[in-house]
This record gives structure tokens, sequence and C-alpha cells, in this order.
């Protein structure tokens, strides 16, 4: 695990200065980043502390602050903490933004050292990053403020060019004794299927779901939600086809990214 995760933090830092303008130059991560904050809106009441998991180089980080959350930032990578600090500077002075970096596993013998926060968040698949997901859900669900929220993206497993390629038929469907791999060089990425997530959250109740990439659809699963929002332009020129698929259970195989809201029993 350590040698994944140090391969993985290496080249993040390597990435940290060009990591903004690498991450805006696809149409998809600019509409996935608005469509995930609104979503940590809808459901984490402004003023509450949230774990920034993953944070990169603080763009989310900075956007929570502005809407009046305090954020507890971590990244496994300095390099992209670095930049953080340098975007919060103000925000970090204040108080509202707090921002670390360390280890995997060191991150979670220090948690309890934190405030309890009411959410957690995690956007651009970070959690794909970990082959297994069930220790940090653990984690989160000793130390949430109650209810205690998760939500998270996660990579699509059954986007339609994964499915394509013979990699993922070799190595996507293969059980072994974790989570599916998917290698993507020069860093190491699993691939979690949903139901593999939500047994590794299984102190948490399955709130609702998107599929995110040139549309977002968000689906509820509790009852008494709004069971359908949209984010984009759905009335635009695209192709009629895929107009159509992301208006029928085959939306599954779109978007590069699943969004997933979690909330721990009561």
């Amino acid at each position: 695990m350590r040698p994944d995760f140090a391969r993985n933090a290496a080249f993040f830092n390597e990435l940290a200065p060009q990591y903004d303008s690498h991450l805006t130059n696809g149409a998809y991560n600019v509409l996935a980043r608005a469509a995930f904050a609104d979503l940590v809106a809808r459901h984490v009441s402004p003023g509450s502390t949230l774990l920034d998991f993953g944070c990169g180089t603080g763009v989310d980080a900075l956007n929570y602050a502005q809407k009046g959350y305090r954020v507890l930032a971590y990244d496994n990578s300095p390099g992209m903490v670095a930049q953080l600090e340098a975007r919060c500077k103000a925000e970090i002075a204040s108080g509202q933004v707090t921002a670390w970096s360390m280890d995997y596993l060191s991150f979670l013998d220090h948690l309890p050292q934190l405030p309890a926060a009411s959410a957690v968040v995690s956007n651009f698949a970070v959690l794909n990053s970990i082959r297994e997901l069930k220790p940090l859900f653990e984690t989160f669900a000793r130390h949430l403020a109650p209810p205690g929220w998760i939500i998270v993206s996660i990579l699509n497993p059954l986007h339609w060019m994964k499915l394509k390629t013979p990699r993922w038929w070799l190595k996507g469907l293969r059980d072994g004794d974790g989570s599916p791999v998917y290698t993507a060089q020069p860093y190491v990425t699993y691939l979690h299927f949903v139901p593999a997530v939500l047994r590794a959250a299984h102190g948490f109740q399955f709130v609702g779901r998107a599929n995110s990439g040139t549309l977002v659809r968000y689906d509820a699963i509790t009852p008494g939600s709004e069971s359908r929002s949209w984010w984009g332009q759905t009335d635009s020129n695209r192709k009629r086809l895929e107009r159509v698929l992301w208006h029928t259970p085959a939306h599954k195989l779109l978007g590069h990214f699943v969004f997933l809201v979690l909330r721990r029993d009561l």
C-alpha cells in the first residue's frame, strides 16, 4: 500500500504547479466541479465544518470557505498543499481553512486529533487512489459529527471508454482479494464499482448518486427527496442520441465520474 501512495504523491508533487490548468482543459471537469459543489451546498448547512479529503490545490476549499464553511483540507501530496496554502492564505490566517499533508496511513491515525467535521467531501476521484476503502469509511464514521455526510466522486467504472478497451476486461473485472485494479501510468488507480463502495461504507445510508460528464444527472435514492436534478445545457445542439441516453437507465454508462451522497445512519 505504501509504495502506491508514495508513487502517487510524487506524481502530483511534480504536477502541482500545472494541475489547475490541466484540470480545466476538459469542459466536463469544469461542470463536475460546479455540480459537486452544488450537491455539497444542498446537503450540508453553511457554517458546518467540512473535511476536504484530497484537497488538491485548494480550488474547492476556497470555494467552500467563501460560502461560509470551515474547511479541514488534507492531501498526501505536499506539493498540492503548497499550492492551496498560496491560494487560501487569508483563509488560513483567519482559521477558516486548516491545511496539512501527511501520508495516508498517518492521516487515519491523525484524524481523531482534529475537530469533528459534519461532512467529508472528496472530489475528482481521490478515492480511486485507495485500494481498500473500508478502513477509510470506518474512520470517517467514528469521527464525523452527526448525522455525518460523505459526498465523494469516483471514476465511473462502467464508462463506455473503459468498456471498449481490452485492458478493462482483463483487469477491471478481476476481483482478486480487493477492489478491481486498473493501472493508469504514471500513477496507480483502483476502479471501484458502486456496490463495492456501498459495502465498504456499510455504516452509512445511500442518499443519492449522479453521473457526471457532458451533463450531470443526479438521482435521489431516499423516499421523499427530489428525484432528479440536472446540470449542463440539456437543450443544446448535442447529438440527439446522447440527450436521449441521459434520460434512460443507460446514463450510468455515461460520464467520467460518479458522485455518491451518503449519510450516517442515525
